[in-house]
């Protein structure tokens, strides 16, 4: 090691194994920061389509034919679209744009078959995750 010439090339190997280890860390670190922040934006989408399922199952008492519903938050909207008789589909977007919008078909239970009051949170529900 004593031999002119030899500290060069150990000095740019370590270098280069440095930036290596710091470039994969970096990487790492962006692609756990992209991942929670997708996963934020699904929590936040799913909870506003909650809040719209209570709300609108309101609506729908008061108007049974309603069609169409818009409920905007301060993070996005929700947009409900009848499908069928009772069947309702929530598509829930966020300002930001971070992911693709998410559908969720829910399917309210007729008036006329339950004498009890209907809880949004047993209604039937299927999840669609839009590949737009």
């Amino acid at each position: 090691m004593n031999q002119r010439g030899a500290i060069l090339p150990s000095v740019v190997i370590f270098v280069f194994l440095l930036a290596t280890v710091m470039i994969g860390t970096s990487r790492i670190y962006k692609n756990q920061m992209q991942q929670m922040m997708l996963t934020e934006n699904y929590y936040l989408i799913h909870t506003m389509i909650a809040l719209s399922k209570v709300d609108f199952q309101r609506q729908l008492v008061k108007s049974p034919t309603l069609e169409k519903a818009v409920f905007n938050f301060e993070d996005g909207k929700v947009e409900v679209d009848r499908e069928k008789e009772n069947v309702y589909v929530f598509i829930g977007k966020t300002k930001n744009n971070l992911s693709n919008p998410i559908k969720v078909s829910v399917s309210f239970p007729n008036k006329e078959k339950t004498n009890t009051k209907s809880d949004p949170a047993k209604s039937d529900e299927t999840t669609e995750v839009n590949s737009e």
